[in-house]
């Protein structure tokens, strides 16, 4: 299929968009990198204050909530609201070095793009989604028949609490939300094989997040001195540790999930062959092509749960020659659905059986799927369409985690997307040097978040 000439897509001025670029520039300058000691507080407070001074509109027209150290949620009540709707985008980033070619919270335009920490990462969503509901109040849309919120978190990048209290607070006051739109997927090129265009990838799920306590005891006799011991909590463990990792890819085998199946398959129309008949019939190749992506790291993470040990405690350092009575480790696991977790966890039960190690489940963090057939994913692939023309539109399976699990039990649809436009080279700048965006992509960013508020 020929890419269609990127003039084809919605967007705004080059007056337009360098007055946009100035307003991001003035975000990025702001160093809110979140530490535990508070270093950067007041570069945070700086951020507010640059946040109601760029958008005073939503400054003076919407309620605004905050949460823990710095988390914010703006509210616009819609005539008539029946829905709510929330737009999300966190405002910390990771902190940069020297292998910057510039000084990473100094935004700097070359050659078409703006350099700074958080181009990517996810200032410019944030803005673009700012600057959409600052220009609809403008305007005077009137937000019929739905409330927006627009919810950045100051510490989504160390797992914080900030989203997680919002989502308390909305859980307690019975806010349910029609969408959830937050970061996850982009218009990225090169990542799916043998395709010919840019791809639009929505991010429909996310893998979930379970720890469990595995717990080895055993009752110690007699004076350590006295002969060694072949049978210990430690021993154990260890044992149980070493079978479940050799044993890891039976106890849980991949499989193709429709999101990621629907991945391939939604492209199919864009790979020339051999390509497009592999993966046009991937039920027929299935075998062939999970041999295959189980073989990479990345691609074998879609197919199956992940399983980790990472930490273990025994016995006591201020008196180490006593033996230990208990010894535990923390097991991570990563699924995509959970009917398949807990019925591996049943083989790694038993295995822990065979050694006295028990297993309890300590944290459960699953996300619900999002039907990729019903209304709210169409309305966001329909306006994709219509202004990005030169892409492809997929769902997809995202390995990594969002602020937006924080909302699985009390949103009807969670879509991880955000229509930032990334070459390879862009892309590996994530948490890397030298991360930038394309000015002309920051007004297209404006006018998708426009017409999604008012489509959805």
């Amino acid at each position: 299929m020929e890419k269609k000439a990127q003039a084809a897509r919605k967007g705004v001025s080059p007056e337009v968009n360098t007055g946009y670029a100035k307003k991001l520039a003035r975000m990025i300058a702001c160093k809110t990198v979140w530490t535990h000691d508070g270093e950067n507080v007041a570069e945070f407070q700086k951020f507010y204050g640059v946040i109601d001074e760029l958008f005073p509109n939503l400054a003076a027209r919407a309620k605004k909530l905050t949460f823990g150290g710095g988390c914010f949620v703006y509210v616009i009540e819609g005539k008539n609201a029946k829905e709510n709707i929330m737009l999300m985008s966190h405002h910390d980033v990771v902190d940069g070095d020297e292998t910057w070619q510039t000084d990473p919270f100094t935004p700097t335009e070359k050659d078409g793009y703006l350099y700074g920490r958080g181009t990517i990462d996810t200032k410019t969503p944030l803005f673009a989604e700012l600057q959409a509901a600052e220009e609809l109040l403008a305007e005077g849309y009137a937000f019929e028949g739905i409330s927006l919120y627009i919810g950045s978190s100051n510490n989504e990048e160390v797992c914080g609490d900030g989203m997680v209290l919002a989502a308390d607070y909305f859980r307690k006051n019975g806010i349910r939300f029609y969408a959830v739109v937050d970061e996850g997927g982009a218009i990225t090129e090169g990542q799916i094989p043998g395709v010919s265009c840019k791809s639009a990838v929505v991010a429909v799920h996310e893998k979930s997040r379970h720890l469990f306590r595995c717990k080895a005891k055993i009752e110690t006799k007699g004076h350590g001195g006295f002969g060694g011991q072949t049978d210990s909590a430690i021993a154990r463990l260890s044992r149980f540790i070493t079978e479940v990792s050799e044993k890891k890819d039976k106890i849980y085998k991949g499989k193709f999930y429709s999101e990621v199946r629907a991945t391939f398959e939604r492209h199919v129309p864009y790979m020339a062959f051999p390509m497009n008949f592999l993966f046009g019939n991937v039920g027929l190749f299935a075998p062939l092509i999970k041999k295959i992506m189980m073989g990479i790291p990345a691609a074998s993470a879609m197919l199956s749960t992940g399983l980790s040990f990472t930490t273990v405690n025994a016995g006591d350092l201020r008196d180490p020659q006593i033996r230990a009575k208990t010894a535990e480790t923390t097991m991570f696991l990563r699924c995509i659905r959970e009917e398949d977790l807990y019925a591996g966890l049943e083989k790694i039960k038993k295995i822990g059986a065979k050694y006295g190690v028990t297993v309890e489940e300590m944290e459960r963090d699953y996300c619900v799927p999002t039907d990729f057939e019903g209304e709210a994913y169409k309305t966001v692939e329909a306006l994709l369409h219509e202004n990005f023309p030169d892409v492809a539109v997929a769902p997809f399976l995202l390995t990594a985690g969002t602020d937006a699990r924080r909302f699985s039990d009390i949103a009807d649809n969670i879509l991880r997307f955000a229509p930032i436009d990334l070459n390879k080279k862009q892309f590996a700048t994530i948490h890397n040097a030298d991360e930038h965006i394309g000015i002309e992509n920051i007004g297209q960013c404006v006018v998708f978040y426009k017409d999604l508020i008012q489509k959805l």
